[in-house]
């Protein structure tokens, strides 16, 4: 039984790769409540089939890190593994991804992420490529298609190819984040797969995952995994959050980030993690002002402080006791994927 089985069969959710979000310490902190796995944010197979040793800073486990699946994207199935090589080597990963939906121009125009899916025969290849050179299974992320639905086609080619697992976000290429995902073909390749199918797209509810779920797909969550964690403990039954417990959260979130980067470094980047932490708080508006100017540590204890039990927290709070990792440049492509 490899990873995906394995995750699937202990039921919850997982944490779907998000380049600039998923990162790390927000795996940690995911994996901590609940994520059946997680897949860390996409790195490039050419920088790292050249030897670009900065890229290896993007997929770098956090200690102790376990199941941890690295995804990657790449055009060219030599490239991909020779990466998936230096990665097995260097981080003994449980699991390769290969990116396929990612819809953001630079790389498309490389031909990676959403252009792979208009060569189905290529992307099996690719996953070949990347399962022979390593022993590993991989995965692969894809979406419905490119400016239509043509996801039969891009399934059965993976399956084909050996695939281990597909998960499918539930819009086209084309419509990038917009309108409403649609979970109906990825539930009509589920129904044939031999592999298993994971949906992701618009998944903000623990009811939702469970309804997803029941009809035979495992569910991935992205964005409703932001300033929220704790989602992967409530779909497996766990209860909602305080504003007092989820502060606490963001604590840790803020001290594992700090560890990881640097107090100054890490604040500033986690400004958009923060945002999403307050959204749902009466006091949204105020929070989330403060916290978007936060450049220490200090200052998120003082944007928190402004309400009672922001501050009960804070005075609750001591630092995360978590193994510090290096502290590197940002590399890499930071667009959403």
């Amino acid at each position: 039984m490899n990873v995906f089985e394995a995750g699937l069969a202990r039921g919850g959710a997982v944490l779907a790769p998000m380049a600039g979000y998923s990162d790390a310490p927000f795996r940690r902190l995911c994996r901590e409540h609940g994520s059946a796995w997680a897949v860390t944010e996409m790195v490039s197979a050419r920088a790292l089939a050249m030897g670009d040793e900065r890229s290896l800073a993007i997929p770098a486990p956090y200690p102790g890190e376990a199941d941890v699946v690295i995804q990657l994207f790449a055009a060219d199935p030599t490239e991909a593994a020779a990466a998936a090589r230096v990665l097995q080597d260097r981080f003994r990963p449980a699991a390769f991804d290969l990116n396929m939906g990612c819809p953001v121009k630079k790389i498309l125009d490389k031909g990676c992420g959403a252009r792979l899916i208009g060569d189905p025969e290529g992307a099996a290849r690719i996953v070949s490529a990347m399962r022979d050179a390593t022993g590993l299974p991989v995965s692969a992320k894809t979406r419905l298609g490119r400016d239509r639905v043509e996801l039969d086609e891009v399934a059965r080619a993976l399956v084909e190819g050996g695939v281990a697992a597909l998960a499918v976000h539930g819009r086209t290429a084309a419509a990038k984040y917009g309108g409403v995902a649609d979970p109906d073909p990825i539930l009509a390749v589920a129904a044939w797969s031999p592999v298993p199918v994971l949906y992701s797209g618009d998944v903000t509810t623990p009811a939702a995952a469970h309804a997803l779920r029941a009809q035979g797909v495992g569910v991935m969550i992205a964005r409703g995994a932001l300033g929220r964690p704790w989602i992967f403990d409530e779909v497996r039954g766990g209860p909602p959050r305080s504003w007092r417990e989820a502060a606490a959260v963001l604590l840790r979130h803020v001290e594992l980030q700090i560890a990881h980067d640097g107090e100054a470094r890490a604040v500033r980047g986690l400004r958009s993690h923060l945002a999403a932490y307050v959204r749902h708080h009466p006091a949204a508006q105020g929070l989330r002002d403060a916290l978007v100017r936060a450049d220490t540590r200090a200052d998120v204890h003082a944007a928190l402080a402004r309400t009672a039990d922001g501050a009960a927290a804070v005075a609750a709070h001591a630092p995360a006791a978590a193994a510090p990792t290096p502290a590197h440049a940002p590399v890499g492509p930071r667009d959403a994927a």
